[in-house]
């Protein structure tokens, strides 16, 4: 075990610290933005694919200027519609409703109510899911339909 300290002159060398890909590596990282640009970084420069770097960030880095609309989600278990308002979140919404959807940050920086989805276009707000990921879910706590009016369905 090694201990960084950037004070101390030992700061981490991530090219040397993260090791080139292999088939089946995994590499999971949670930090401040600044470290998990570096840490990713790395990665990429060493050949790991988008779909084997798993990250979680302390904080919210800087947000694109989304606007919020209203859209719909349909429940795919039930078939039930629900309306999401331009103000709430699907994760409030469905709440409020009775459907419990773990979350632990509600600003798409933990990918804990990440959540399957099958139909809809998704702008798509977090920052943990990789674009492979994308294809398929969504954190509820953030992302929305992309257009004004949408609907989404979801595994639920």
């Amino acid at each position: 075990m090694a201990l960084h300290v950037t004070e101390e002159g030992t700061r981490a060398d991530f090219t040397q610290l993260v090791p080139p890909w292999a088939s089946g590596f995994h590499l999971y990282a949670c930090g401040a933005a600044r470290y998990m640009d570096a840490v990713f970084g790395a990665a990429e420069a060493r050949g790991w694919p988008e779909e084997a770097l798993h990250k979680e960030y302390f904080s919210v880095p800087e947000p694109l200027d989304y606007v919020n609309h209203p859209f719909r989600l349909r429940l795919a278990k039930s078939g039930r519609s629900v309306e999401v308002a331009a103000d709430r979140s699907a994760t409030d919404v469905l709440a409020a409703l009775g459907i419990v959807v773990d979350t632990k940050c509600s600003d798409g920086i933990c990918g804990v109510c990440a959540t399957p989805y099958t139909a809809g276009e998704v702008e798509h707000r977090d920052y943990v899911l990789s674009a492979k990921e994308r294809q398929h879910k969504l954190t509820l706590c953030c992302s929305r339909a992309k257009v004004p009016g949408g609907e989404i369905t979801v595994e639920l």
